[in-house]
């Protein structure tokens, strides 16, 4: 008996080392730090938020350890959103891609913040709940209890203006938002979205405004770097975008829709060569990507050796 019982405990650990081995091989990780900006020391029980580009309604949760470090595994490859929370840090938030069978690696530094009286600290705990479950029409009720308490906390604006942007109502997110910065002028998050809104409604120039405000400020979200150069490639700008592209790809060498724009910068400027080599890179690292065919056709239309 204890041998048919050790061999089907033995069994059991092969199935599991090949479960594990096939699930590595179909998808991939991130792990890294978070610090506190002004001191660098590791910041215990962050709460990471990963949120699929490809879905929203996937989302995963993870913490930091006492030496600020965390490990999310078993993510399907593709982009993620990172959202970092903390009480009494500003939220931050980056994008990095998952790679198959790799650990993308990052480092995210939140900004220290005074943060609200325990019963206002109460009620906006509530209020991103109710954010992070899709209850949108309550989430802004409950911070617009939490602003009515501490008038002063940038924060609240925010995290409202996202609330508001969901609904749709992005005239209320913009409001909130430019309040959130009248507060606070270093906070990233809210610019970058005003920055967003102005995209959306093709106003580049605007959007280029506070995108170059985000990039001034240290943010770390490459996706905002992105929105930046398309914002200047529609305004005809291509040598400025080539720059905030080409400073994407030092940030985050994977990410592939950057080496697509610049294949069509460089097609602008005449410059066959180099257009042939970002497009080439492209459709090896992204060969699904929704511009892949048209990064072929072009490539056949240089005829270059």
């Amino acid at each position: 008996m204890r041998t048919i019982s050790k061999l089907i405990f033995m069994s059991l650990s092969i199935v599991l080392t090949f479960y594990m081995a096939a699930l590595a091989a179909t998808t991939g990780a991130v792990e890294g730090f978070i610090k506190d900006e002004q001191t660098g020391e590791p910041i215990l029980k962050a709460k990471i938020t990963f949120v699929s580009a490809k879905s929203a309604t996937l989302r995963l949760v993870s913490h930091t350890n006492k030496k600020g470090h965390f490990y999310r595994g078993g993510l399907t490859v593709g982009v993620y959103q990172i959202i970092v929370e903390k009480e009494n840090y500003m939220p931050m938030q980056s994008t990095v891609r998952v790679s198959l069978g790799d650990t993308a690696k990052i480092e995210i530094k939140l900004k220290p913040f005074k943060g609200p009286p325990p019963l206002t600290k109460k009620i906006s705990s509530k209020a991103i709940s109710l954010l992070n479950e899709g209850k949108y029409e309550e989430s802004i009720e409950k911070f617009t209890e939490a602003i009515t308490d501490d008038p002063e906390n940038p924060i609240f604006y925010y995290y409202r203006g996202v609330a508001f942007e969901k609904t749709g109502d992005l005239d209320k997110a913009m409001k909130d938002y430019q309040k959130s910065v009248e507060l606070k002028p270093n906070f990233i998050l809210p610019t970058a979205n005003i920055g967003k809104i102005y995209a959306r409604k093709r106003e580049h120039e605007k959007a280029i405004e506070f995108y170059k405000k985000t990039v001034e400020l240290g943010d770390q979200d490459a996706t905002n770097y992105y929105n930046y150069g398309i914002c200047l490639m529609n305004l005809g700008k291509n040598e400025q975008a080539k720059e905030v592209l080409e400073k994407l790809i030092s940030l985050d060498e994977n990410y592939s829709d950057a080496y697509y724009q610049l294949g069509i910068i460089y097609i602008g400027s005449g410059n066959s060569a180099k257009a042939k080599e970002f497009l080439q890179k492209f459709i090896g690292m992204d060969p699904e990507n929704q511009n892949a065919s048209i990064a072929k056709e072009i490539l056949k239309s240089l005829n270059l050796p």
